[in-house]
């Protein structure tokens, strides 16, 4: 399981972007992996990280700077495919 430090702080975000990043944070617990939490959360989730500004790309880096492996990071991907598309990705 990743999760950010203690004391961590977002650096270079709103304080909306920085609710968002820490609430997928914790839902990461599990590496974003599907399960009945994510698919309830997950998809809402990205959308709003959309309408706060904050693109896939960047959500990712900052996910990879507090350690999310590639394949966590790659759940990421997946579950905005199931945003956009409304099917998980591979």
């Amino acid at each position: 399981m990743t999760r950010k430090p203690p004391n961590f702080t977002w650096l270079g975000f709103t304080e909306e972007q920085v609710r968002l990043l820490d609430h997928l944070d914790f839902v990461g617990n599990n590496a974003w992996d599907r399960n009945s939490q994510t698919d309830e959360v997950m998809p809402a989730l990205l959308g709003r990280f959309e309408q706060a500004g904050l693109p896939l790309t960047r959500v990712k880096e900052a996910m990879a700077s507090i350690g999310y492996s590639r394949d966590a990071l790659h759940q990421l991907d997946r579950w905005e495919s199931k945003r956009t598309t409304g099917k998980l990705g591979k």
